[in-house]
């Protein structure tokens, strides 16, 4: 089992409650946790390079990979006025990121002095990723990208798992029948099996996201469980989420000794 003694949480998303996230990490993980802004992480780089940089990693064909050899990347420059638009606060429409190339990027962002195993490093963002799939050659939407940083989407989580199955046999059924029903209409109904934008839930499911950052760190592998109530279950529907992360809210015993155990051989150390 991996050790580390540094925790970074750079938060770069204000749909969470950060302050929240912190103490519930610090109450979990015996290791020095630190939140950081998007300065932290920028330092200082000149905003035009950053939005470029965010530019070349939008999604323009869910089909093409941009990480290719046969890929060419082409950034226009209304790519990059409208990516300097939300670093400077304007509200985004829905754009998709290539959650690889976005997690090389900001790798070579983190100062070197703190890259070594030693320590930790997650960056939450509003933004929306994907990772491409070889199987079915098309991008994925991603909750979470795990390695050196890991990334939480907020958004991803309530936009890249499904709603439940229910959701839209209801909204189908409906039109299938002639029927008028909105979209806010079904989700009214079943505001409690799923997650909005503005949801305050949001904050809970995030710490379960960064508890798999933690252990994909702690073991150098994929963290995810079977266990549909524990933290690391890799959740392919909003339900699941909120059953894992909210209702539940907690490890299994299996990861609980595990992180008991980590906890310890730092004490001791």
């Amino acid at each position: 089992m991996n050790r580390f003694k540094h925790l970074y949480i750079y938060m770069l998303s204000d749909k969470v409650d950060y302050s929240s996230i912190l103490t519930y990490l610090t109450s979990m993980i015996n290791c020095n946790v630190e939140g950081r802004g998007e300065d932290a992480l920028y330092r200082g780089l000149d905003r035009h390079c950053i939005a470029e940089m965010y530019a070349s990693c939008r999604i323009k064909d869910i089909f093409k990979d941009i990480n290719s050899n046969n890929y060419t990347t082409h950034v226009s420059e209304d790519d990059v006025e409208y990516e300097l638009s939300i670093l400077n606060g304007a509200p985004s429409k829905p754009i998709v990121y290539d959650g690889f190339r976005l997690q090389y990027l900001y790798s070579n962002m983190i100062d070197a002095n703190e890259s070594s195993l030693d320590n930790v490093h997650v960056i939450i963002t509003d933004r929306l990723l994907a990772t491409y799939n070889e199987e079915d050659m098309r991008y994925h939407l991603n909750t979470i990208v795990l390695g050196y940083p890991s990334i939480v989407s907020i958004d991803g989580i309530v936009e890249a798992p499904a709603k439940p199955k229910a959701f839209y046999t209801l909204y189908y059924y409906h039109i299938s029948q002639g029927r008028k029903i909105s979209m806010d209409e079904v989700k009214s109904i079943f505001k409690d099996e799923i997650l909005e934008h503005d949801d305050p839930r949001l904050t809970d499911a995030a710490k379960g996201y960064i508890m798999q950052a933690l252990f994909y760190n702690m073991l150098n592998d994929v963290p995810f469980c079977d266990d549909k109530r524990c933290m690391l279950y890799n959740a392919h529907w909003q339900d699941e989420v909120i059953e894992a992360q909210i209702r539940h809210g907690r490890l299994c015993s299996k990861h609980r000794e595990m992180l008991d155990e980590f906890n310890k051989k730092y004490a001791s150390s």
